[in-house]
């Protein structure tokens, strides 16, 4: 799903609430959900009575999805509502997020901005005498065209074996790389139409690089995996788990490549800021080009609802001069910001320079901070 729908959703006087629920066990939704509409609801009483209103019809009108969100089958839900503005959204998500429910001026989007994309994967399964190509993305599993089968070799060891023989096997071996080959081209032309992440080899461990060598230098440069299959027993299954395991280590080499370019860009006084203070003027000028996040820092702030000025305190917009409205996430916001302008948004899981600083961004032009 994408998040764009909702980011035009607006509640002047803060009542929009902003709800996430992953499936829990069986039975377990109503429990769920009265848990974190509860804080809400004691917020709002300290609000004035448009918002303590809005806030408790939108508790009631959630707390009733409850049944419709057990017989479903979606295994998360995104709630936007809020009573007084006319606002109530419900998506069914397509994978499982953090529960957490805010109240708030705007849409709280980041878990589903910050969700990893699934890796494309491009597996090669063969032997000597069968290849197979499929592309993986997420749980579904692409076979591209029929199985591809090697030119047959007729063996005859009787009577004069050296000979015979030398020339069967060479000619076996190069019927086996030429199927290699076509199996690579086949692959080859997946990359070209929408671009593989990694590849995934599938073979007796003997075979790999040989295999690998027919792959088109620019599959090559991809990361690679290998796994032990034959063509003619491997499952859809089996390649969904290896993909799953696969993509999380390539994503995680990923992210630690990305947390080191911040960090040394900045370091050396290249076009890249570290720290939020820092991150949150740059995105005030435009500039941030890509923001990375460690891990899920929330940290309080302010905002203007009319310029989209952020700060980590302040009452009074420097830009426009309207009043700063206070934030519980302003990471979050600071998402949004650099989402708008055409950037790119990381959050991060791995261990990394960054995590001192918490959040840094390569910038577009030079910063001044």
């Amino acid at each position: 799903m994408a998040p764009d729908p909702f980011t035009e959703l607006r509640s002047p006087q803060g009542s929009l609430v902003s709800l996430y629920a992953s499936r829990p066990s069986p039975g377990g939704f109503a429990a769920l959900l009265s848990d974190l509409l509860r804080p809400i609801r004691e917020q709002a009483a300290t609000r004035d009575r448009t918002v303590e209103m809005s806030v408790r019809a939108d508790v009631e009108r959630i707390r009733d999805l409850a049944e419709s969100f057990e017989t479903g089958s979606a295994p998360a839900y995104a709630v936007f509502a809020s009573d007084a503005d006319g606002i109530f959204q419900v998506e069914a998500l397509t994978h499982e997020v953090p529960d957490v429910a805010l109240l708030g001026h705007r849409p709280y989007l980041r878990p589903l901005r910050t969700r990893p994309r699934d890796l494309r994967a491009g597996f090669l399964v063969a032997d000597r005498l069968q290849a197979r190509v499929f592309v993986v993305c997420g749980s579904v599993v692409t076979e591209l065209g029929d199985p591809i089968e090697a030119e047959p070799v007729k063996r005859d060891y009787g009577g004069f074996e050296g000979n015979a023989e030398h020339t069967a096997r060479q000619r076996a071996d190069e019927n086996a790389a030429r199927l290699w080959k076509d199996a690579g081209q086949r692959l080859f032309e997946a990359h070209q139409e929408r671009p593989l992440d990694f590849v995934a080899i599938g073979a007796p461990a003997e075979l790999a690089d040989g295999i690998a060598r027919a792959l088109h230098p620019y599959l090559a440069q991809l990361p690679r995996v290998d796994f032990p299959a034959v063509p003619g027993s491997v499952t859809e299954t089996a390649l969904r788990s290896e993909a799953a395991s696969s993509a999380d280590e390539v994503r995680r080499n990923r992210q630690a490549a990305l947390a080191g370019r911040v960090c040394d860009t900045a370091w050396s006084g290249g076009m890249a800021v570290l720290g939020l203070s820092r991150c949150l003027a740059a995105s005030n000028a435009q500039a941030i080009e890509t923001l990375v996040i460690a891990g899920d820092l929330v940290r309080p702030g302010v905002l203007c609802g009319s310029c989209g000025f952020l700060a980590r305190s302040g009452e009074e917009c420097p830009v426009c001069g309207d009043g700063l409205i206070e934030t519980e996430d302003v990471v979050a916001d600071l998402i949004e910001a650099v989402v708008a302008a055409g950037g790119s948004v990381h959050q991060i899981e791995v261990a990394s320079p960054l995590d001192n600083e918490g959040v840094g961004a390569l910038t577009r032009f030079p910063v001044t901070v």
